[in-house]
């Protein structure tokens, strides 16, 4: 099922406008609207989605017109060997719905943060030692698994921006490697 831009996207949209570089990674791209911010942005992006339908659709689409981009049917970003200067990801970061409704493209597992703990894993194998990582997080997730991560791990949090609800807080995080 493809993602179609919601508040959410257009939030994370937002911070990362101004955001340049050489090598930009989005995993879970959907509908393609952060890719093509991307796009604009970057030398060359690699775009992913466990969705084909999503790859598919963003390719004939809204990334038609980018020729520095290569997308991938893939979960997470498995199949990709590369240091990024930049990965971001509006992951699905609801807990699971209690009466088991699925929906890949909302829910981030029981807890809402398992999806994004797998994407911040990334910052050993696929992020340049300067490179951010940066993701949505709501109020809802389990934020303290996320939190003992980054300290764990001896990262860098910051917080982007956040936008208040009358049912959750959304915050957009950015992860770094801490420097000596």
């Amino acid at each position: 099922m493809i993602y179609n831009p919601a508040d959410d996207t257009f939030f994370i949209a937002d911070a990362i406008i101004n955001y340049h570089g050489n090598y930009a990674l989005e995993i879970g791209i959907g509908s393609g609207y952060l890719t093509g911010i991307l796009c604009k942005n970057y030398k060359f992006v690699f775009g992913t989605d466990i969705d084909f339908a999503s790859v598919k659709y963003s390719n004939k689409h809204s990334l038609k017109k980018f020729n520095n981009k290569f997308l991938i049917c893939c979960n997470i970003c498995e199949p990709i060997k590369y240091m990024f200067d930049i990965i971001i990801s509006n992951p699905p970061y609801l807990p699971q719905d209690i009466e088991n409704v699925q929906d890949d493209t909302i829910y981030g597992g029981n807890t809402g943060a398992e999806i994004t703990l797998k994407i911040l894993q990334l910052f050993k194998s696929h992020l340049k030692d300067k490179g951010k990582i940066i993701f949505v997080k709501s109020s809802l997730s389990d934020n303290n698994k996320i939190n003992q991560f980054v300290e764990i791990n001896q990262l860098k949090k910051k917080i982007l921006s956040k936008k208040k609800y009358f049912y959750e807080t959304l915050e957009i995080c950015e992860i770094t490697k801490k420097h000596n």
